[in-house]
């Protein structure tokens, strides 16, 4: 039997979540969700590695639509996280309404019916309305290292941490140094006999300053609204700062400054001190953030290795320059590929994929819309140029514009509608112009953000408040009657 649906999600971490529930408050809610994973919650369900927490302060880093008083710290853990989205989609009452383990696996749009044919693993779902939400992070890397078949220790990616695996009393590689392994990288130093951490490039580096938040705290985020906002207010300004100097421009010296003075005061040896200095701009590779990072590699039972690794040989971890390491086990924190494939199991109207008539550019007029595909919707995840520093906002920045389409659907009386592919490639040529500006595209280094051909796929070219006011307006004129 085929499930018929006006709209469905693909996706159920904070972006399908703030989609299904303004979708509902606006009245359509004739939509079905389905997603590969068993529960709510996205990349805080998928990862549960040791130390896992949010570098986004948590006063914005939530629903606006439900805003929580009560968070325990700063910066909250990956446990807190999930909770708080499991409770807004069972308060919206989502679950009902969602197919776990059901992933997606084609979709192609049906003339004769003015629907996509979605195929899946739970079966065929016809639905007026695609909408992907399947996240950015989501596909890990893992490097395809000669003779890791051969190690006979625990091997995994750090977002397929195995339940129970705690690391106590071993000797464990940790391959990467971005933003997931300088949290595993502390929390393992506490219980392992040993950690290297392999790294092939430092990253620039900023204190989070997180602390827990006091019970007198809560208590006036619980009775004031008014402070809680004014709290959110402060922080919404400092980022917004931060990614238009870091990411939209060229203007991170001031941070590359302050990232600087905390190494410096971090790490006492030279030497060490050398190889974690990064010779790229601030901005160019995802910036971190950490209290414990740097203090974790001075401890006795942790070594940096500033070196990739080639393989596996006779059971060892060999690294490109020679030295051999003997570890109990490997853990990958080697990163994700940017907005994962799913584009390559979305079918034009031509035949041809998204991803393969893309051909390594991808793109999305004002990284919702794409040519070819009536009545499909990027949010923020799988979207060229949709990430932005809040990356739990997009959900609620497309719902705004998926609202405006269907507004405009029915008062035209149309079934479907479909951008142009001029439009398209124009608002995509002018994203490109400004970020090839920026950190990501000529700050001198290699990132998960580039694209084929050499232009930044992932951040959204603006601020915050210049994606909420583009998404705010339709234009009609852009798109086609289908």
């Amino acid at each position: 039997m085929v499930k018929r649906t006006k709209m469905l999600i693909v996706g159920s971490g904070g972006n399908g979540i703030s989609l299904a529930v303004l979708l509902d408050k606006a009245g359509h809610s004739d939509f079905t969700i389905i997603t590969k994973h068993g529960d709510f919650g996205g990349a805080w369900f998928q990862n549960t590695y040791p130390g896992c927490e949010v570098d986004c302060a948590s006063s914005v880093y939530q629903f606006g639509f439900r805003p929580n008083p009560d968070w325990s710290a700063l910066f909250v853990g990956q446990a807190e996280l999930m909770t708080y989205m499991q409770r807004v989609a069972a308060e919206n009452r989502l679950y009902e309404r969602t197919l776990f383990g059901c992933e997606m696996t084609h979709a192609r749009w049906n003339e004769a019916t003015a629907c996509w044919q979605v195929e899946t693993t739970a079966g065929p779902i016809e639905a007026e309305h695609l909408m992907l939400a399947t996240g950015f992070l989501e596909e890990a890397v893992i490097p395809d290292l000669p003779g890791l078949g051969t190690f006979a220790g625990p091997a995994f990616h750090s977002s397929q941490w195995p339940e129970g695996f705690s690391g106590e009393g071993q000797r464990i590689a940790v391959i990467g140094s971005g933003s997931s392994a300088i949290q595993i990288v502390p929390a393992l130093q506490e219980r392992a006999a040993h950690v290297w951490q392999f790294q092939r490039t430092p990253t620039w580096l900023l204190p989070k300053n997180n602390r827990l938040l006091t019970d007198a705290e809560r208590q006036l985020l619980s009775a004031s609204p008014e402070e809680m906002e004014r709290q959110r207010a402060v922080v919404f300004e400092q980022e917004e700062k931060l990614w238009q100097d870091t990411f939209v421009s060229m203007n991170g010296a001031e941070y590359e400054r302050q990232a600087r003075i905390y190494l410096e005061n971090q790490i006492a040896d030279p030497e060490l001190r050398h190889l974690l200095t990064p010779g790229h701009a601030m901005g160019c590779k995802r910036p971190l953030v950490s209290d414990n990072y740097y203090n974790s590699l001075i401890q006795d039972n942790v070594t940096l290795v500033p070196e990739g690794v080639a393989g596996i040989r006779d059971g060892s971890l060999v690294t490109t320059g020679g030295k051999s390491f003997e570890v109990d086990a490997i853990v990958f924190a080697t990163g994700f590929y940017f907005g994962g494939h799913i584009l390559h199991l979305v079918e034009r109207r031509d035949g041809q994929t998204v991803g393969g008539w893309q051909a390594g550019h991808p793109r999305a007029y004002k990284s919702v819309s794409v040519a070819g595909c009536p009545n499909l919707y990027l949010v923020g995840g799988p979207a060229p140029n949709g990430q932005i520093w809040n990356g739990l906002y997009p959900g609620e920045a497309v719902a705004t514009y998926v609202l405006r389409i269907l507004e405009h659907l029915r008062d035209k009386g149309l079934r479907a509608i479909e951008i142009r592919e001029e439009a398209e490639l124009e608002w995509k040529r002018a994203a490109d112009a400004l970020l090839d500006k920026a950190p990501v595209v000529a700050g001198g280094c290699t990132n998960y953000s580039l694209d084929d051909t050499g232009h930044n796929k992932a951040a959204w070219p603006g601020t915050l408040r210049s994606m909420t006011a583009a998404l705010s307006e339709f234009d009609a004129s852009k798109y086609d009657p289908v």
